[in-house]
C-alpha cells in the first residue's frame, strides 16, 4: 500500500477473516452475524468462493471475509489472511483441531495477524471446549483461560450464543491496532473475486483498504484496467462512492484481474505502459509453452472453465498438484485456458485440436457438445471435490500404461559406508532378482517407501561390475541424499514399462 503519512487519517473499520476447518461452522457464523442464510444456497453446503460482508455492531462497522474451508482453496485462504486486519479461527467443539485448522494457523502466523479463537458448536452434547484448548496448546496456541495471550470465546453459531461477545472482542483488537486510513486519497485495495457477466461484462469484487473509490475513477490491477461505470455495495445496491474497509463490485474493466492482486485508482487514465507489461507476460508464457521437455512423462492439456476466476485458479493449482501425486514424477501440464465463463463451442474446438481435458465447474455447457462428446474428455460438476475426484480418476486411467513397472531386484542393507549431501554408499545382500548399475531405486523402511534415486556405481569383490546376482553381496553408490539410508533398509530396483 502507499505511504499514509502526512494525510488526513481517520480510524477505519477492521477487516476480519474467518478461517478454520471445513464444516466447523464458519459460514453458519456469518449467517447469524449478517442475518442471511448463505449456506443453504451453496452447492454441497460449503463455501466455494471468497465473499465479503459489512455489518454494524453497536454503531460500529466490521467487514468480514468469508474464506472457503475446502482444501482446494488453500491459496484463497492465504490471500484472505493477507487482506485482513484480524482473524477469527473457528474450531468445532465436537471435532477439535484438524489439518486445515493447523493450515489456517500457519496462514495467520505468516500474515502476523492478531486473532481470536471461536470454539463453535458448544450446544452439541458431545462438545468439549477444554479438549479443543488442550489440542491448541499442543500446537503452541495458548488461550487466555489457559494462562496464554490469545483471546477465545465459546459460541454457538447456530443459536447465536456469545456471538455478540465475539464481536466485542473484534472491536477491542481493532482499537488496540489503531487502524487508520485516508478519506481523501485515491482508493487502493485487494481484488477478492472476479466474474464474467453475460449482460454487464467483467465484474470485479474489491476490498478497499485505503482511500475512496467513485464511479468514473480509472482503475488498474496487474494487466487489467478500466474506468468504473457501475459501483455496487456488497448487497448489490448501486452506489456512487465507497471508502476504506468496504467490499464493493465494480463494472468497467477491459479484462478480469487476478484474485488477490492489488488494485489502485486515479482520476486520470493510466499510461500505455500497462500494455507493454502485458505483452511481456504473453511472450514469457509463449516461451514456456514452446520450450522443449526432457522427461518421459505425458503431457496433459487442460481447459478450465468456472463460474468465477478464483474457482478456476483454485482448480488449476489443485489439478497440477493432483497430477503430480498420481504420476510420482512431475508431468507436463499445459493450461490452455483457465477462465470464468460457460463452456462454449470454441472451448470444445480448442480441446479437440490439442487433445485436451475440459474441466467445467459450476457453469453451463454449450449444446454443441453433442458434436464433440465422443472425441473429448469433459469433467463437470458443482461441488469442487467431486470435480477433482473425477479428474483424478480420468488421469489415473490415462496413465495406467505409463505407471506399469517391473521390479528387477532387492538388496537388504547390511552396512553404511558413506553418507554425503547428494550421495550415499552402502553395502548389502541381494535377496531377490539382480542388482544392475544405472537402474532406478526406491528405499523401503518397514515396508514404507521413504525415498528414491538411481544406482550410479556398483561393486562386487571390490571390483566395478554391471550386475550382481541373487545371494551375492554388493556395494552400491546411489544419488540419494535424504533421508539417510539405514541398516536393514530394503533397496528395490525397478524399470518402467511402456
Amino acid at each position: 500500500m502507499k505511504d499514509t503519512e502526512n494525510k488526513n487519517l481517520v480510524s477505519r473499520p477492521p477487516v476480519v477473516v474467518i478461517m478454520g476447518h471445513v464444516d466447523h461452522g464458519k459460514t453458519k457464523l456469518l449467517d447469524y452475524i449478517r442475518k442471511t442464510n448463505v449456506a443453504e444456497h451453496e452447492a454441497g453446503g460449503i463455501t466455494q468462493r471468497i465473499g465479503a460482508y459489512e455489518i454494524t455492531h453497536k454503531n460500529r462497522k466490521i467487514t468480514f471475509l468469508d474464506t472457503p474451508g475446502h482444501e482446494a482453496f488453500s491459496k484463497l485462504r492465504a490471500r484472505g489472511a493477507r487482506a485482513a486486519d484480524i482473524a477469527v479461527l473457528v474450531v468445532a467443539a465436537d471435532d477439535g483441531v484438524k489439518p486445515q485448522t493447523i493450515e489456517a494457523l500457519e496462514h495467520i502466523k505468516k500474515a502476523e495477524l492478531p486473532f481470536i479463537v471461536a470454539i463453535n458448536k458448544i450446544d452439541k452434547p458431545e462438545a468439549n471446549a477444554e479438549k479443543v484448548k488442550k489440542e491448541l496448546s499442543e500446537n503452541d496456541i495458548l488461550v487466555e483461560s489457559w494462562g496464554g495471550k490469545i483471546p477465545s470465546v465459546e459460541i454457538s453459531a447456530k443459536a447465536g450464543k456469545n456471538v455478540s461477545e465475539l464481536l466485542d472482542l473484534i472491536e477491542l483488537l481493532a482499537d488496540m491496532g489503531e487502524l487508520k486510513a485516508s478519506l481523501n486519497s485515491p482508493a487502493e485495495g485487494i481484488v477478492i473475486e472476479t466474474n464474467l457477466d453475460s449482460r454487464r461484462g467483467f465484474v470485479v469484487s474489491l476490498l478497499i483498504l485505503d482511500g475512496a473509490l467513485e464511479v468514473g475513477d480509472y482503475i488498474l490491477s496487474g494487466a487489467a484496467s478500466g474506468k468504473i461505470k457501475i459501483l455496487e455495495d456488497f448487497l448489490g445496491n448501486s452506489i456512487k462512492k465507497a471508502s476504506f474497509s468496504s467490499p464493493v463490485s465494480a463494472v468497467g474493466w477491459n479484462e478480469l484481474p487476478l484474485v488477490g492482486e492489488k488494485f489502485a485508482t486515479d482520476k486520470i487514465p493510466f499510461t500505455p505502459a500497462l500494455k507493454a507489461a502485458k505483452k511481456i507476460g504473453e511472450i514469457i508464457e509463449k516461451s514456456l509453452v514452446t520450450s522443449g521437455e526432457k522427461n518421459e512423462n505425458p503431457t496433459f492439456y487442460i481447459v478450465i472453465k468456472a463460474d468465477v476466476q478464483s474457482s478456476a485458479e483454485a482448480i488449476k493449482e489443485n489439478f497440477e498438484k493432483m497430477a503430480f501425486s498420481v504420476t510420482g514424477d512431475q508431468p507436463n501440464v499445459k493450461i490452455l485456458k483457465s477462465e470464468a465463463g460457460n463452456v462454449s463451442e470454441s472451448d470444445f474446438k480448442t480441446a479437440l485440436i490439442a487433445n485436451a481435458i475440459i474441466i467445467a465447474f459450476n457453469v453451463k455447457i454449450d449444446p454443441a457438445i453433442s458434436a464433440y462428446k465422443e472425441k473429448i474428455t469433459l469433467i463437470s460438476g458443482s461441488i469442487i471435490y467431486e470435480v477433482l475426484d473425477n479428474a483424478k480418476k480420468v488421469i489415473e486411467e490415462k496413465l495406467k500404461p505409463k505407471l506399469s513397472r517391473e521390479e528387477i531386484g532387492r538388496l537388504q542393507v547390511l552396512a553404511v559406508f558413506r553418507q554425503e549431501k547428494n550421495r550415499q554408499v552402502v553395502g548389502g545382500k541381494v535377496i531377490s532378482g539382480e542388482i544392475v548399475k544405472g537402474v532406478r531405486i526406491e528405499i523401503m523402511r518397514n515396508e514404507i517407501v521413504i525415498g528414491g534415486g538411481r544406482i550410479i556405481s556398483l561393486q562386487a569383490d571390490k571390483k566395478e561390475v554391471g550386475k550382481v546376482l541373487p545371494g551375492k553381496e554388493a556395494g552400491i553408490s546411489v544419488d540419494f541424499g535424504e533421508p539417510k539410508i539405514a541398516i536393514s533398509d530394503i533397496i528395490v530396483l525397478f524399470k518402467k514399462l511402456l
